[in-house]
């Protein structure tokens, strides 16, 4: 087994800061040696692949014994209690989730409600238009299709282009992410276990390049869509305006269907999502976290031309209309759950009261953190750089700077390890020093131990 090459002050540093970091979040680390039997679960593991660059790999195995999930209690606000006691500021925010913070009141109440009235799974939810008639009104869809994850808004999505424009190949953008569908893991190179069929028929693209709209002409006799997210969340300071208008440009040209991924920048950038960021009308768009308070939710939106395939259309019991448009499958048991569609009424009706005001005083406060930070980063020559859009922010740096998160959890900052923050209603300003503080003596006492020259 290879390991990272250190020299002995850097051993040293890293074997002391294990020993703090594993002590500090012991209940944690046992819980994930008690559980690993029975529970098969990828976040024990995150970031390590038997195939990867040798540097990469390495850098892994250095830091192994960093890198089990912390267990939570209880959160509350914009913090998280673990399991040993641990407070945190949390900057993960259920993946971008909590938009309003934890357990905000509205939101509680709305759940306790619900619970108390019971989960009546086979019936409609009586929430259910109220949840797609506010989500098309904030984003100017003509008709909405609720399920339950984001991954089943990108796979009804793609099903829906396929069945319209009745062909087979799906575009996407190297190191766009849209959750597990098997269609789009080929674009951050997660093919295992897809069959060579699924493979063939996804085309990976470079995000922002000319080329790639050549290539999506090329290949416009077989597309069914081109799947974006518009901003990457790997790489946040890539905006790329113009090419997503030469893209919608080019896609309505070829009857090829545009697909927004907007399940993380969706109420989060704009009331209206990407699209009213860019001024740019997608075909379809799927939207999850945020609208479902902490629930599990996806939903597709888009145009009528496409979304009358869930239901066949408009139709009526009072007259002799039917469902005439030819449908595809689109349905499941949880579908629009009680609880689900209580918590998402409660944050739409939040949102659309609030206005864009909520998400224009987000980023600017999100812009002036990452301003501060940076200037601090550029003074002190830090080999990191900050990437922003919105109220979402990411840590640029090397592999082997990984260790910025554990130093951040140990002063209570918390992350999660792909290096993405968002920003809440609920972070004071106070929560947004702390921050900084923790980055600047984490940084700096990397830089002690010979991490950063």
């Amino acid at each position: 087994m290879q390991t990272i090459s250190l020299n002995e002050d850097q051993k040293r540093y890293l074997t002391t800061f294990i020993d703090e970091y594993t002590q500090r979040t012991r209940s944690s680390l046992k819980r994930r040696e008690e559980t690993w039997p029975a529970l098969s679960d990828a976040r024990s593991s995150q970031g390590f692949f038997l195939h990867q660059p040798p540097g990469v790999r390495e850098i892994w195995l250095a830091t192994r014994k960093l890198r089990y999930p912390i267990v939570a209690e209880r959160c509350e606000g914009a913090a998280t209690w673990d399991i040993d006691g641990n407070r945190y500021i949390d900057f993960c925010l259920g993946f971008g989730v909590h938009l309003f913070g934890h357990r905000p009141a509205f939101l509680d109440e709305a759940l306790r409600r619900q619970l108390d009235r019971g989960m009546p799974i086979g019936f409609q939810s009586d929430r259910a238009n109220d949840v797609a008639a506010a989500i098309a009104r904030m984003t100017g869809a003509e008709r909405v299709a609720l399920c339950n994850t984001g991954a089943e808004a990108i796979m009804g999505a793609i099903r829906l282009a396929r069945a319209a424009t009745k062909r087979d190949t799906v575009a996407v953008f190297s190191q766009s992410y849209h959750g597990s569908y098997d269609a789009a893991l080929p674009a951050i190179n997660a093919g295992r276990g897809l069959s060579s069929s699924q493979q063939k028929d996804t085309l990976v693209l470079e995000y922002g390049a000319p080329r790639s709209l050549e290539l999506i002409a090329e290949h416009a006799d077989k597309l069914a869509c081109v799947l974006v997210e518009p901003v990457q969340a790997r790489s946040p300071a890539a905006q790329p305006a113009e090419f997503l208008r030469q893209l919608r440009s080019l896609t309505r040209d070829k009857d090829i269907a545009l697909i927004f991924d907007d399940i993380l920048l969706g109420f989060r950038i704009h009331q209206g999502g990407s699209q009213a960021h860019f001024d740019i009308r997608a075909d379809l768009a799927t939207y999850g976290k945020i609208i479902g308070g902490g629930m599990p939710i996806g939903a597709v939106a888009g145009a009528a031309r496409f979304m009358d395939q869930v239901d066949g259309g408009r139709w009526s019991c009072d007259d002799d209309s039917w469902p005439a448009v030819d449908k595809i499958w689109f349905a499941g048991t949880f579908t629009k759950n009680p609880m689900t569609m209580a918590a998402a009424h409660a944050v739409a009706t939040r949102l659309e009261a609030e206005g864009n005001g909520l998400q224009e005083g987000l980023n600017q406060r999100t812009a002036e953190l990452v301003e501060r930070m940076s200037r601090w980063l550029t003074e002190q020559a830090m080999p990191v750089r900050v990437e922003r859009f919105g109220s979402m922010f990411r840590f640029m740096l090397s592999p082997a700077m990984w260790i910025l998160i554990p130093h951040l959890r140990m002063r209570g900052a918390y992350a999660f390890d792909g290096m993405t923050f968002f920003v809440s209603t609920a972070h004071s300003d106070a929560d947004l020093g702390r921050l900084e503080d923790a980055v600047k003596d984490s940084l700096l006492t990397m830089r002690a131990g010979g991490f950063i020259p």
